[in-house]
């Protein structure tokens, strides 16, 4: 096999992102100035592998793996030295020169047709007038590659022309097969060519203008190498800065939604791709944590997907809301009618992710009926078991009192009864542990008051980190994976304050739930333990007053 040039090698590296190739394969996040991830080379229950976006460069701390985009690949897939590049170049879509001076035969297939399908649709006009019907200008058409596949054998023949391989005609789904004849999968559809993260086409989503129910209205490609609709966003590549700077993403559902919205200057917005928010999504969502506004249409579906949406966010505690649009508007359709203005001001009244939630569970039921009401707030509370405790705090005191319009202590009854108020699952523990020790190391302030009154017994698992961070130490790898692990929003003072007695205050109970089971302790030893933390929850949680435990 001839081997690559060594130019052509120095070209292609030059157009390697490590975080978009890496990404790829992985969830990473943004931590300062590099990313940080779960190690894919071991066991890592906590982020060390570390990436550097700038020197193209990758280390985990733990197992010692590192290098650059290609080793990575080489590592991931378990191939030599030239396969990882020919892999990243495909990936890329960089040309390689061999040493025998002949090109690489590089898969051209998605760029071809997605240039043929522009220059069809820029010929038809009628479909040109429906685009326009619908606020499309040309610039955006342009833009976002927009085209037209007409007749099936209009792409068997540019195939053809263009000399482009069959085989991956079919792998990546432009064409399909049936009876053993071929055909074009997108044939009479308006296509959207769908773009990875660094810019390059990897499927196309196609809609149709027929009337026939018997048609699926939109259709995507199928799973392939380069497209997976559960881990992509239509329209971040021309998103990303936009999010990056803003700090915020706008989550829709459909292609024209992000088209007329990019128009009418809400540059930072994308959509999923038939697909339900999930798992897949976060490895974008949490490279610069934005604040995220899910705007699905405002039909029942929507409203639906919107919940399903928000219930997952909630859950993974990201900072949000639902825009709620009036009439059953989609975003393309207030774009349409002029409304740039209601827009703006749905997406600053969006509705937090939780009070969506919590406002949707309640309305299936009638709260003038006593048990009805029991009812939903049982479900109500359910949902609030999934939440990090801080969060289920906050709600039991205010919110949920006010959404129920019942007086507080039914709920903390109800959380009495239902154990819920003296056990911290350790998954949520280990989050309010790592809130608070990032508070600590953001704020001079929030840690000279954290050091009044914990202690390294404090922290389950991060009792190491405290000690680092109590003794000044702020670079080592333990304390930056545990920056990355956290989403923690930075307090004031005022707030961390109560974060710091919601924390003593947990701790607190679960040392009692601890001693009372406890078969060691005699029962006078049990008492007088048992005494002085309940004075202490007395003053954590009556008194609201922050005391040493």
């Amino acid at each position: 096999m001839p081997s690559i040039t060594q130019a052509s090698l120095e070209t292609l590296k030059t157009h390697i992102d490590i975080i978009d190739l890496i990404g790829h394969y992985i969830d990473v996040r943004r931590v300062g100035s590099n990313f940080m991830a779960l190690c894919p080379f071991h066991d890592d229950k906590t982020p060390s592998f570390s990436i550097s976006q700038a020197k193209g460069l990758y280390h985990c701390h733990a197992c010692g793996a590192s290098g650059d985009g290609i080793k990575f690949i080489m590592e991931y897939q378990h191939i030599n030295f030239q396969e990882a590049v020919e892999s990243i170049a495909h990936f890329f879509h960089v040309p390689l020169e061999y040493e025998s001076g002949v090109p690489q035969k590089k898969s051209e297939i998605l760029s071809t047709l997605t240039l043929f399908y522009h220059h069809q649709l820029l010929k038809q006009q009628e479909i040109m007038q429906y685009l326009f019907s619908r606020g499309i200008t040309l610039d955006s058409i342009k833009t976002f590659e927009i085209g037209y596949c007409g007749a099936s054998f209009e792409t068997q023949k540019a195939i053809q022309q263009h000399n482009l391989d069959y085989q991956e005609a079919l792998e990546y789904g432009i064409l399909g097969e049936s009876h053993n004849k071929p055909y074009a999968r997108f044939a009479n559809r308006i296509v959207f060519p769908i773009h990875s993260s660094n810019g390059s086409v990897v499927g196309f989503g196609g809609r149709t203008l027929s009337q026939d129910k018997n048609i699926a209205k939109y259709i995507n490609s199928p799973q392939s190498k380069l497209f997976n609709k559960s881990k992509i966003f239509y329209g971040y590549h021309l998103a990303k800065q936009f999010i990056y700077k803003q700090k915020s993403m706008i989550i829709c559902e459909g292609y024209l939604d992000v088209i007329l919205l990019h128009q009418a200057g809400f540059r930072n917005v994308v959509a999923t791709l038939g697909t339900a928010l999930n798992q897949g999504h976060l490895g974008i969502i949490n490279k610069d944590s934005p604040r995220i506004y899910m705007c699905y249409d405002g039909d029942n579906a929507g409203i639906n997907a919107a919940y399903k949406a928000a219930k997952f966010l909630s859950q993974q505690s990201k900072d949000g809301g639902v825009i709620l649009l009036k009439n059953g508007f989609d975003p393309a359709d207030m774009i349409l009618l002029h409304q740039e203005t209601e827009f703006r001001v749905a997406l600053e009244t969006a509705k937090p992710f939780i009070d969506f939630v919590l406002e949707s569970i309640i309305s299936r039921f009638d709260l003038h009926n006593p048990i009805q009401k029991e009812q939903a707030l049982k479900a109500s509370m359910e949902f609030m078991s999934t939440l990090s405790p801080l969060i289920q705090d906050d709600y039991k005191e205010q919110r949920l009192p006010q959404m129920l319009n019942i007086e507080k202590r039914h709920i903390k009854k109800t959380y009495r009864n239902s154990h819920k108020e003296i056990f911290i699952p350790t998954h949520f523990e280990n989050i309010a542990e790592a809130n608070i020790l990032v508070n600590m190391l953001d704020s001079e302030e929030n840690f000279y008051l954290g050091m009044q009154f914990l202690e390294a017994r404090h922290f389950r698992q991060y009792h190491e980190e405290f000690t680092m961070i109590a003794q000044g130490i702020r670079e080592h790898d333990r304390i930056v994976a545990l920056r990355f692990k956290s989403d923690a929003k930075c307090f004031s003072p005022k707030e961390f304050a109560y974060e710091l007695r919601i924390f003593l205050l947990g701790y607190a109970k679960n040392c009692v739930r601890q001693i009372t089971s406890d078969t060691r302790l005699n029962g006078a030893a049990k008492i007088e333990l048992i005494g002085k933390l309940r004075k202490a929850i007395e003053r954590l949680e009556l008194k609201r007053e922050l005391v040493v435990v």
